[in-house]
């Protein structure tokens, strides 16, 4: 009790309006997963890193040049063969 007490002194401390109803509910909501997760790594479970990989580009494609914009050389170049551009020369704005 005294744990709930000091969370909501914190809480409005912190300038947060969170009820007594919404701390226990969360301290709940964590004990849950908690035993959820422990059910899940008794059976066999396994948690893993997940893995963040960059997108890699694939420039000299329609998705490049058209989609994205891209105007590097080859995109450039591609957009010559395949008939989207007729000069590689980019029009000067005012």
């Amino acid at each position: 009790m005294n744990e709930i007490l000091n969370q909501r002194i914190q809480s409005v401390q912190a300038g947060k309006d969170i009820t007594h109803a919404q701390i226990v509910a969360k301290h709940n909501l964590r004990k849950e997963l908690e035993t959820e997760i422990e059910k899940f790594l008794a059976n066999g479970g396994e948690i893993k890193q997940a893995v963040n990989q960059q997108f890699q580009v694939k420039h000299g494609t329609s998705d490049q040049y058209t989609k994205r914009g891209c105007r590097c050389d080859v995109c450039m170049n591609w957009a010559l063969t395949k008939g989207k551009i007729k000069t590689k020369t980019l029009r000067k704005t005012a």
